[in-house]
């Protein structure tokens, strides 16, 4: 992947904040990785804070939104 476009990705996910913490999840260490699919597709490995995070949906919701 180039890299160009990586760190824009990354910056784009840098808007998603956690809103129990009120941190971008970039800078908190939830994503783990960033790939594009076969398709062009962003395919991004990430984390939540806690295991049953109740505003998971809200998260992946966000970032689905800035891909």
């Amino acid at each position: 992947m180039d890299e160009a476009l990586k760190e824009n990705i990354l910056g784009a996910l840098e808007q998603v904040i956690d809103p129990e913490l009120n941190v971008d999840i970039v800078n908190l260490g939830l994503v783990y990785d960033v790939d594009l699919d076969e398709n062009g597709k962003a395919d991004i490995t990430m984390t939540l804070t806690s295991m049953g995070c109740p505003l998971a949906p809200i998260i992946v919701d966000e970032v689905k939104k800035k891909h």
